[in-house]
């Protein structure tokens, strides 16, 4: 069986950037799997939704078996290698924040490793201004800041829960190339 690692960030970080040039200069195979696609797929196929964003709308008790099955799956995929699971600590919903990292999800991957990919609120507000290829909400700097603690805490909580390491790299402007080689040398130890 491979090892689960979970890398999050806030959508601006640069978070999948980063985990696919890592995953180029690597020398063993990591499998990249978006949890946010694999319980989409698991969601369509109930005929829940169309499309992620009416995701953030589901009751909350089919939103957790979306989870559970999706991490089922996940884990399914890790028995054949190494898995870099791509996920949020955290999900802004009209409603509050949804943990990406729930009980249930954490003690079905039981991952070696969370990775926190992560930068400046004003960075990101910016990064997210300039990808005119993305529809994001437009947050101001403070709601960004919130969101990032939140995000944080929720990754770190399932760091106690699970045991597995914690690490924090930022993606400053102009280094992803450093991102990357940091994320390899966590996934590689």
């Amino acid at each position: 069986m491979g090892s689960v690692n979970i890398v999050v960030g806030l959508s601006g970080v640069g978070k999948t950037t980063v985990m696919e040039k890592a995953i180029e200069r690597a020398e063993t195979d990591h499998q990249l799997i978006n949890y946010g696609d694999r319980m989409l797929d698991v969601a369509t196929e109930r005929n829940l939704v169309e499309n992620r964003d009416e995701m953030k709308d589901i009751e909350s008790g089919t939103y957790k078996e979306i989870q559970m099955d999706a991490a089922e799956s996940i884990v399914n995929d890790s028995e054949d290698g190494d898995v870099i699971v791509d996920t949020h600590a955290a999900i802004k919903s009209p409603f509050g924040y949804i943990p990406g990292l729930p009980k249930w999800t954490l003690e079905n991957l039981a991952p070696d490793k969370i990775i926190i990919i992560d930068i400046d609120a004003e960075t990101i507000v910016e990064r997210r201004e300039e990808d005119l290829e993305r529809e994001r909400t437009a947050d101001p700097v403070e709601a960004i800041e919130e969101y990032r603690e939140v995000a944080r805490e929720m990754a770190a909580a399932g760091s106690v829960h699970t045991g597995a390491y914690l690490k924090v790299i930022r993606n400053e402007d102009e280094k992803v190339d450093e991102a990357a080689e940091q994320l390899l040398t966590t996934l590689n130890n």
